[in-house]
C-alpha cells in the first residue's frame, strides 16, 4: 500500500511483485522534521539517495552527513538513526532490498547477477558516495510508475527501474570518488568562518574564488549540495548551537552572527534545527 502524504511517500515493493523488496521511499521537505528513531531492517540493506539538502545517520558512535547528491548503503540488521539530527530540509529517497535469496528471484535476475549486485553494494556500506544526475530520472520514473499500482505496464516497469538502480548505483560506488573538498571552497569555507558575526553576501563569496556571480551560484549547488546563502546559513546555526550554551539572551547569539532580527534568527535556527533557540538552549542546559 503506498502511505502517502503531501511531502512523504513510501510503497511495499511486494505488491508490484518484487519478491525481495520491502519498501521504496521518497519525501521532499520544505522544512525539517522529526529525526528518525532508532530501528533497523531485519535482512535488508537500504540505499538512501540525498538529493537535496543534508541528512544525518548514526550507526553505534559513528555520525554520518550526507549532502546533496550523496549516496549511503546501511547494512542489514543494523540499528540506526538521524542521532541527534531531524530529517533535514530537502529531498530524499531510499531503497530497501532483502538479501535472503530463497525468498525469489530480485527482479527476475539470475541468482548470480543479483549476487553480485547486492554484494557490491555491501562492500560499500556505511561508506558515502557520490550519486549521478541519471539516478534522479530513474528515482523520479519509479515514483511516478509505484503510482500507477493497477497498471501491468507500470508493475513491469518498476521491476525493470530497481534494476537500473542498483546498477547504476554500483557502477558509481566503484569510481574513484573526490571526497576531498575543493580548494576553493577549503578557502570559502576559512573565510565564512572569519565573517561569520556579519551577514555574508554571494557575490562577495563569488568574488573571493574569483568567480562571476551567476557562475558561483551554479558552481557551489553543484559542490556542496546546497546554494550558498544556505550554506552560510547552516554554519551560522552550527555556531549557534555553541553559543546558546554560554550567551545570557537569544538576541545576543541573533546579533552576535549577523541576523538582522532575532526573529529572523529563530526561524533560521528552527529550518535547520526542528527547535526554537530557546527550547534548544533550555534543553542542553537543563
Amino acid at each position: 500500500m503506498d502511505m502517502a502524504s503531501q511531502d512523504r511517500r513510501v510503497f511495499n515493493l511486494k505488491e508490484f511483485g518484487i519478491k525481495r523488496g520491502l519498501s521504496f521511499g521518497h519525501y521532499r521537505y520544505n522544512s525539517v522534521k522529526p529525526g528518525l528513531e532508532i530501528h533497523r531492517h531485519q535482512g535488508a540493506l537500504e540505499i538512501c539517495f540525498c538529493m537535496k539538502g543534508q541528512q544525518y545517520y548514526k550507526i553505534g558512535e559513528q555520525l554520518y552527513e550526507l549532502n546533496g547528491n550523496d549516496i549511503f548503503v546501511v547494512p542489514p540488521d543494523t540499528w540506526h538513526s538521524t542521532g541527534e539530527f531531524p530529517e533535514d530540509k530537502g529531498e530524499l529517497f531510499w531503497l530497501q532490498i532483502l538479501l535472503d535469496s530463497s525468498v525469489g528471484k530480485l527482479c527476475n535476475m539470475p541468482k548470480k547477477q543479483s549476487d553480485f549486485l547486492l554484494n557490491a553494494l555491501l562492500d560499500k556500506s556505511q561508506h558515502i558516495f557520490k550519486g549521478s544526475f541519471q539516478l534522479k530520472f530513474i528515482l523520479e520514473k519509479l515514483v511516478d510508475h509505484l503510482g500507477k499500482v493497477d497498471s501491468m505496464l507500470s508493475r513491469i516497469m518498476v521491476g525493470q527501474l530497481i534494476t537500473q538502480l542498483l546498477l547504476e548505483t554500483v557502477i558509481l560506488s566503484k569510481k574513484s570518488q573526490q571526497s576531498p573538498p575543493s580548494i576553493k571552497l577549503n578557502t570559502l569555507d576559512k573565510y565564512i568562518q572569519k565573517h561569520l558575526f556579519r551577514i555574508i553576501y554571494v557575490d562577495e563569496m563569488a568574488n573571493v574564488v574569483g568567480m562571476s556571480t551567476g557562475y558561483f551560484k551554479a558552481w557551489f549547488k553543484k559542490e556542496a549540495g546546497m546554494p550558498p546563502k544556505e550554506y552560510v546559513n547552516r554554519l551560522k546555526v552550527e555556531q549557534a548551537k555553541i553559543d546558546l550554551r554560554t550567551t545570557e539572551t537569544v538576541t545576543e547569539v541573533a546579533f552576535g552572527l549577523g541576523f538582522a532580527s532575532s526573529q529572523y534568527f529563530a526561524t533560521t535556527f528552527k529550518k535547520f534545527t526542528g527547535a526554537t533557540p530557546k527550547s534548544y538552549r533550555r534543553m542542553h542546559r537543563e
